[in-house]
């Protein structure tokens, strides 16, 4: 059996890249039995943290976005009004912001390809997303004729946000696809979720109060789908110790907080509504469902992030059965911490339970990795 932490050491150390080290554990493991070959300590390690200069260098990266978009927009300034009362306002984003975009993208080429410094590779990513995502959807918006002289009531106000927003997330899939391809970086998938997803609740928007009906549902199948693709990658790496695996983890996080929404939507009708407290028993039931499916899964990402949705549902219910103001808080807060602490350290003893309910052989032993005894 081989240590997987002298194969990080060595990609650590120069000797071998990172993706040198992805492979080379994949190949190790490919010897073994592709199903059993998981171990505790192989589950959601994260790998883009080695050491706290990933840190140092990840808030320089933000600080200097910060900076070049103070300059470029400096720079700019004084063409501003001139711009937008010529129609001409998504340009002037688009000069603002896709200098800064570029210097992003270049970062990455470096930290990503030549230092594979994962963490700064995402921060400036994540910034060459954003930019560009809001370059497009300014642009888009003003080649339709979306300026300070067109607006003149809310509707169009919203019509013209609508649009903005329609691009900008469009924008971002795009650009969150195009790093993908030439980083092969998990965290894009994060990145291509959310702006598909973004994108598709904005189209729901314009559809006014029709949009609430089946924006709930809208975002169970979203986050259903995202679940699935999830899966995918996890069933393709059970032992969780290549890329793929890491792939999945992103989209877990993505999806588990559009699911905790939608089903929210659904039951109560509105996300803004109070639930009743057989409407709060029901989300809070699907929560905990969610949670069985985590265990099986072996994926904590799932409970993570939807952790504030799990919060809020609790608290609705402890209001239900007689709680109140700050009654309800410390209730809530003692339940839910109390919980995640049983839950984190009895993870592996839980999953061995649920896993008794699951089919050992076949597809379901690679969806549901079973747990070394």
């Amino acid at each position: 059996m081989f240590d997987r932490s002298d194969i990080r050491a060595a990609a650590d150390a120069g000797i071998i890249t990172r993706d040198q080290a992805s492979r080379l554990e994949a190949f190790l493991a490919a010897r073994a039995d592709p199903v059993t070959r998981a171990t505790p300590e192989q589950t959601e390690n994260l790998r883009f943290l080695n050491n706290f200069n990933d840190i140092f260098i990840t808030i320089g990266i933000v600080i200097l976005a910060m900076g070049l978009t103070a300059i470029t927009g400096l720079f700019f300034g004084p063409n501003f009004w001139s711009m937008v009362t010529g129609g001409n306002a998504g340009a002037f984003g688009a000069i603002i912001l896709m200098p800064v975009a570029a210097v992003m993208w270049l970062l990455a080429e470096y930290f990503g390809h030549r230092r594979r410094m994962l963490l700064p590779s995402m921060a400036a990513i994540s910034i060459f997303t954003l930019y560009s995502g809001l370059s497009f959807g300014m642009i888009a918006s003003g080649l339709t004729g979306a300026n300070a002289k067109t607006i003149t009531s809310l509707t169009q106000a919203w019509d013209t946000l609508g649009n903005t927003g329609m691009g900008t997330f469009i924008g971002c899939g795009a650009a969150a696809a195009l790093a993908w391809l030439r980083f092969r970086l998990p965290f894009c998938m994060f990145l291509m979720a959310v702006s598909v997803a973004a994108a598709a609740y904005t189209f729901a928007g314009f559809f006014g109060d029709a949009g609430l009906i089946f924006g709930g549902f809208l975002s169970i199948v979203i986050g259903l789908a995202t679940l699935a693709a999830a899966i995918w990658f996890d069933q393709k790496d059970p032992g969780r110790i290549t890329r793929l695996s890491d792939n999945a983890f992103w989209l877990h996080v993505a999806a588990a907080p559009q699911i905790i929404l939608g089903l929210r939507g659904m039951i109560m009708g509105a996300p803004n509504a109070t639930p009743s407290t057989p409407e709060a028993a029901l989300l809070l039931a699907c929560l905990i469902g969610l949670g069985l499916l985590s265990l099986a899964l072996n994926r904590r990402a799932l409970v993570v992030s939807s952790l504030l949705s799990f919060w809020l549902a609790l608290g609705q219910v402890v209001d239900a059965v007689g709680g109140g103001g700050s009654t309800s808080f410390i209730a809530t807060t003692l339940l839910l911490g109390t919980g995640i602490i049983l839950l984190g350290g009895g993870w592996h003893t839980a999953r061995r339970w649920v896993l008794g309910w699951v089919p050992k052989t076949g597809i379901a032993a690679r969806i549901f990795p079973p747990e070394p005894a």
